[in-house]
This record gives structure tokens, sequence and C-alpha cells, in this order.
């Protein structure tokens, strides 16, 4: 499985969320923040198995695995 930075992650992408395949559906990234200073990003995933929502919050330099 290839990765990618959790920012450079599209809409349609397949990730891997805690050892099971989903589709992103929707991104959003925040701007720096005041305690941390860093972007994070909130990525809205529908899983393959059972068609629920997944919601993932990471930091935009963290790397996901995608398929």
């Amino acid at each position: 499985m290839a990765q990618k930075k959790a920012s450079e992650i599209k809409q349609g992408d397949i990730i891997l969320v805690y050892g099971d395949k989903a589709v992103v559906k929707k991104i959003e990234t925040s701007g720096k923040g005041i305690k941390q200073g860093r972007v994070k990003c909130r990525i809205e995933a529908e899983s393959l198995k059972d068609n629920k929502p997944v919601v993932v919050i990471r930091l935009a330099e963290d790397m996901i695995e995608t398929e």
C-alpha cells in the first residue's frame, strides 16, 4: 500500500482507517491553530465494509495508508 500526507488526500481516494478500507467523501483543512501552530485535516469517509461514516482528524503532515 502507498502512503500520502493527509493534506494530499483527495475526494474519491480509498484510505485505510482502523484496518478497514474507506472512500473519502469530504476533506476540510483548518488554518494554523493557536496552541499547536499546525494545520489539521478533517477527513470524512464511508466504510466499504458496512457503508458507515468515518471521521478522521490528522495533522496535515501525518502519513495515511492509501490504495
